[in-house]
């Protein structure tokens, strides 16, 4: 069975193209990553909720780069109340309530060096008694996030 992960974001409008590209690279190594579609209308028939994709997921990861919408907020309180194991990587300048109910909260700044939110999720990871495997696969996932979004920054600038 494939590790499945949730994505919960928010992304400034020009950044989105980072969250399409984490899912394919996921995809491209095996790893079935729910991405919500924000602002799209109806659900299709058959097609699998937010609430489902997460009780379906091994991990949330939630990339926040500006104020979470509260659509995203709730997201990340329906993954607490299921004991979800979420990765929550945030913009140093952010600061959201929400984020004062996790066990761990890992900050970030474009300008700072990304090598130690990775080395801080890694060794989150490893006290939460995961496989090496699941350890391995969602440190990489939160180290492609956080590089894509290094790499976008730095582009703009």
């Amino acid at each position: 069975m494939a590790f499945r992960v949730f994505l919960s974001y928010s992304l400034d409008p020009a950044e989105m193209a980072l969250a399409w590209r984490l899912q394919t690279l996921a995809a491209a190594h095996g790893i079935e990553m729910y991405v919500p579609q924000y602002g799209v209308g109806t659900v299709a028939p058959g097609a699998v909720t937010v609430n489902q994709a997460i009780d379906r997921a091994d991990c949330v990861l939630a990339i926040i780069t500006t104020a979470a919408s509260q659509v995203v907020q709730n997201e990340l309180s329906y993954a607490l109340e299921r004991r979800k194991l979420v990765i929550p990587i945030v913009r140093t300048e952010l600061a959201l309530p929400l984020l004062a109910r996790f066990p761990r909260v890992f900050t970030f700044s474009p300008s700072d060096n990304p090598g130690a939110v990775e080395t801080q999720i890694v060794e989150f990871l490893k006290e939460q008694q995961l496989t090496k495997e699941k350890q391995q696969t969602i440190g990489a996932l939160a180290a492609l996030g956080l590089g894509l979004i290094v790499l976008f920054s730095l582009n703009k600038e």
